[in-house]
């Protein structure tokens, strides 16, 4: 068994993880986008954040500011963002009702 039985599985492995990374990658992005609903802020593949108002076919609803809402295609989602959680009895610097100074 010489190296020239080695060589071909060699220059396949590259090949076959790359392609095992794009499955994964196209199976995480069709999971994002059964899980949309209506109230979860967003971000778009362009950077746009929003908040998802309805969802039809394969279309996204999202509000972008009082009043103004867009339709995006749902592969134009990114990502789910998850709001901070907050913890009682903390202050986090310039949030409403903080009197500080400098906040």
């Amino acid at each position: 068994m010489g190296i020239e039985f080695l060589l071909p599985l060699l220059l396949l492995l590259p090949l076959v993880l790359i392609t095992m990374r794009t499955r994964r990658q196209q199976r995480e992005m069709g999971d994002l986008q059964q899980r949309l609903a209506p109230g979860q802020e967003v971000m778009t593949t362009s950077g746009a954040y929003g908040t998802v108002v309805s969802l039809v076919d394969d279309r996204v609803v999202l509000k972008v500011a009082d009043g103004v809402e867009m339709t995006w295609a749902r592969p134009a989602v990114a990502r789910i963002i998850t709001p901070p959680v907050e913890m009682p009895g903390t202050d986090v610097p310039g949030t409403p009702g903080d009197d500080r100074p400098g906040a």
